[in-house]
């Protein structure tokens, strides 16, 4: 109560419509599940931005995994919630996989595919198929970037691929900004994927875009503070980036993983879901682990990216409208 009561009163003294955008999932649940859009005072208006790794998916990535889980000699191992996310088919790539559906799913393929729920479990799939070719079909942020760079590190399996579809979160957030005008008066940073990069990467809201930024936490107590922090820098006109989630952030990050990323990892333009290819947003093998690329490794068709027709997905995900559309 005290700490609506202090957003209450920032947001008096404002007295305009505040649009804050979060860009993570998991904040998203909790100002969901805790009805906080209702708590908050009205002029603030909370926008779910690019935060599920799942939504963002390229559908040509997608295609690519649903074509090798179809081999006879591959085993494709994946995360549950890729299972359920269709995507939609040209004519000629309804032929690669003898459908007459416009639209299909890992799912309704039914190809040869395990359901993990970390890479650990995709490297110990491999060890006990050593017959079977093991693909791990790698999807997410930052947050899910860290322990796949943790698993490189280890001795695998000769007979282990990965298809990589990893995002990176501050690059879609300035496109967001640069080239489709989204108008948002402050951020809440994704404080799972800061908890890897630290500050690192964020710098530009404030300093490019003059727009407060915090990071924060998963608590309705965490997100509160997130939002006075904001309507504070608004108020006092001064724009910065802020941590109040500082038991899990450090201002460097984890310096380990950011060491394990510089090793294995390049960055490069990356398509996005609705949005199309956004410049330097997606994290790749660099060439000299080609041998770990199910890319390099495997004859995959040249997939598309297939719009939509009347589909609003992609305004949603980017907060130029919402459902209630």
């Amino acid at each position: 109560k005290k700490l609506i009561s202090i957003l209450n009163a920032f947001a008096k003294k404002i007295d305009k419509k505040i649009n804050i955008m979060n860009v993570c999932g998991s904040h998203e649940h909790t100002i969901t599940s805790s009805a906080l859009r209702d708590l908050i005072p009205s002029n603030i208006n909370l926008i779910p931005g690019p935060g599920c790794p799942v939504c963002v998916c390229a559908q040509r990535d997608i295609k690519k995994a649903l074509y090798l889980s179809s081999l006879d000699n591959v085993i494709l191992a994946t995360y549950g919630d890729m299972l359920r996310v269709p995507v939609k088919l040209s004519y000629e790539e309804k032929d690669i996989f003898q459908t007459d559906q416009d639209f299909i799913s890992l799912r309704q393929l039914g190809g040869n595919y395990k359901i993990i729920s970390s890479p650990l479990e995709a490297y110990k799939l491999a060890l006990k198929n050593p017959d079977k070719k093991v693909v791990l079909f790698s999807v997410g942020f930052e947050t899910t970037t860290a322990p796949l760079v943790g698993l490189l590190s280890f001795d695998l399996p000769k007979n282990f691929f990965i298809l990589m579809s990893h995002k990176i979160t501050p690059a879609i957030v300035n496109y967001l900004l640069e080239n489709l005008c989204v108008k948002v008066d402050g951020f809440i940073l994704p404080g799972h994927v800061c908890a890897v990069t630290g500050k690192r990467g964020w710098e530009f809201l404030p300093e490019k875009y003059n727009l407060p930024s915090v990071i924060a936490g998963f608590t309705v107590e965490n997100l509160l503070l997130a939002l006075i922090e904001i309507l504070r820098q608004i108020y006092e006109k001064k724009s910065k980036l802020v941590n109040v989630y500082k038991t899990a952030v450090k201002d460097e990050g984890n310096t380990y993983i950011l060491e394990l990323f510089e090793k294995f990892l390049k960055i490069d333009n990356a398509y996005w879901r609705s949005i199309g290819k956004v410049p330097n947003s997606g994290h790749f093998l660099k060439d000299t682990f080609s041998y770990l690329n199910a890319e390099d490794n495997f004859e995959i068709p040249e997939f598309k990216e297939e719009k939509i027709s009347g589909c609003i997905c992609g305004e949603i995900i980017v907060g130029l409208t919402d459902m209630n559309h």
